[in-house]
């Protein structure tokens, strides 16, 4: 038997949701609209006005600071730039999450170091953390060199900041 949705208990979902996990807004709404399909993939009984009732409990998630998108782009930021990712896939990651290009470009903004430079930091953190380039033996250097580069690739550095990175010079 397939639940009713409703605005009381599609509030009820989110609530729960956020007790959980730091969302953004855009993230939200992906989630209840999905929630949302299930149930018409189920064949149950969904009312005409579903859509305005999630936009309602966003505005409403806003209002009660259960849902800030600077605060999740900042920690989400944070986060990816410590775990050794470039800032241009922390701005993709960002964009998917629904989050805007202002405050994306903004955030960027904020920080202390130029974006080639914060990049370079963090692929040298990369490259640190999982020992590549200079810091693999050097017999090993030149036959793993494509690979290293690939592994800064797939973390979004350019590169040229993966060459810098991977040499291991100030």
């Amino acid at each position: 038997m397939v639940k009713k949705i409703t605005q009381k208990r599609l509030e009820n979902i989110t609530l729960y949701y956020l007790q959980r996990y730091e969302s953004s807004s855009g993230k939200l709404r992906d989630m209840l609209k999905r929630r949302v399909l299930r149930v018409k993939m189920q064949l149950g009984e969904v009312p005409n006005e579903t859509n305005k009732w999630i936009e309602d409990i966003i505005k409403r998630m806003q209002e009660l600071g259960y849902v800030d998108d600077k605060r999740y782009a900042q920690n989400t930021f944070r986060r990816l730039q410590n775990a050794g990712k470039s800032t241009r896939f922390i701005a993709g990651k960002l964009k998917q999450s629904g989050i805007g290009a202002n405050i994306i470009n903004q955030l960027i903004e904020e920080q202390e170091n130029t974006t080639d430079e914060m990049d370079l930091n963090t692929a040298r953190q990369l490259v640190k953390k999982k020992k590549l380039g200079y810091l693999r033996p050097p017999e090993k250097q030149q036959e793993m060199h494509q690979k290293d580069l690939a592994v800064l690739g797939r973390a979004g550095f350019s590169y040229e900041i993966a060459c810098q990175a991977l040499k291991g010079e100030d």
